[in-house]
């Protein structure tokens, strides 16, 4: 195993009330985004997963009142967002001789079973007759109707102007498109 200081880390954030509002509204990570200067570049990972469904927002949590943020930029950048209404606090413990305060991390491989615990949350509430979008696999990119399921697998009717399949797939893969 190499120096976990090379490896990517991730910054855990505690949401206020107003920010766990603005993970459901859509606009948390443009907030964060613009509050730390940062690009689509820098990854932002909200442990929550929505769905438009007749006109009403549906959410899925994994963890709720929490966002993680790739560790990179000054730690000042990261602290100052506890000023900002939608964070309470940028968890940190207190190191060394004088007790300076530094953001706790997460490593990449932690975030990365968060996001694939997610992914099977939201998987499990893909429903017959689903307009699906296909994340990964064979079929990765296309999209169909769910037309049949069972415990690991979605049969997807994918129809294209030169193919009309059903095709076999894993339903970690399905992600719903709330049509």
């Amino acid at each position: 195993m190499g120096d976990l200081r090379d490896e990517r880390t991730w910054i855990a954030i505690e949401l206020s009330r107003a920010g766990e509002q603005q993970a459901l509204d859509g606009t948390l990570e443009h907030q964060i985004r613009r509050d730390l200067g940062i690009d689509e570049a820098h990854h932002i990972f909200i442990p929550i997963a929505l769905f438009h469904r007749g006109g009403k927002i549906t959410p899925i949590y994994l963890m709720k009142g929490y966002v993680f943020v790739v560790s990179g930029l000054d730690e000042v950048a990261y602290f100052a967002l506890e000023k900002r209404p939608y964070v309470n606090t940028v968890m940190s413990t207190y190191q060394g001789k004088y007790k300076m305060r530094c953001p706790s991390v997460i490593t990449d491989a932690q975030v990365t079973a968060m996001k694939e615990k997610l992914r099977e949350l939201v998987s499990a509430e893909i429903s017959l007759k689903a307009h699906v979008d296909i994340r990964g696999g064979t079929y990765g990119g296309l999209d169909g109707e769910v037309i049949g399921l069972d415990d690991q697998n979605g049969y997807v009717r994918i129809t294209l102007r030169s193919l009309d399949v059903v095709a076999t797939v894993p339903r970690i893969f399905l992600e719903d498109r709330g049509e």
